[in-house]
C-alpha cells in the first residue's frame, strides 16, 4: 500500500529535518526562535542536542529501511522496522507531551501525529 510508505517517508523527513536543526544548526538565530531558546540556552544545550538530533536520523534511517523493506515486498521485516522506529517516534512524542505538557502540543503533533497514522494503517493491514 502506497500509503504506508508515504505516511512513513512524510516522518522520516520530520525527524532528519529535526536532526539538521538539533545537530547542525542548534545555535542559529532560527532554529533558537524555533524551539524557543536564548543563545546562552542553546550553547549549554548544544551538546545534548547534538546527542538528541542524532537519535532523530537513526529513527529515520529505520523507517526508510522499512519503507524500502515494505515496497520490494519483504513484509515482515518491513513491519518490525517500521513498529521500531514510527513506534519510537510516537514514544517520543508522548514524553514531550506528559513532560511538557500542552505548550509543546505543536511538537508533540508534528513529531507524533504522521507515525502514529501510519502505525495505525500498517498494522490494520497486517
Amino acid at each position: 500500500m502506497l500509503t504506508i510508505s508515504i505516511l512513513a517517508a512524510v516522518a522520516a523527513f520530520i525527524h532528519v529535518l529535526f536532526f539538521v536543526f538539533e545537530s547542525i544548526l542548534w545555535t542559529t538565530p532560527a532554529v533558537r526562535k524555533i524551539f524557543g531558546q536564548s543563545e546562552a540556552d542553546a550553547r549549554t544545550t548544544k551538546l545534548l542536542a547534538l546527542n538528541q538530533g542524532y537519535y532523530n536520523l537513526f529513527l529515520a534511517l529505520g523507517a526508510a529501511a522499512g519503507i524500502y523493506f515494505w515496497n520490494v515486498g519483504h513484509i515482515q521485516p518491513a513491519v518490525a522496522l517500521l513498529t521500531l522506529s514510527l513506534g519510537s517516534m510516537v514514544g517520543a512524542s508522548l514524553v514531550l507531551l506528559f513532560s511538557a505538557g500542552v505548550k509543546m502540543l505543536r511538537g508533540v503533533l508534528l513529531q507524533g501525529l504522521v507515525p502514529a497514522v501510519c502505525l495505525a494503517l500498517l498494522w490494520r493491514l497486517n
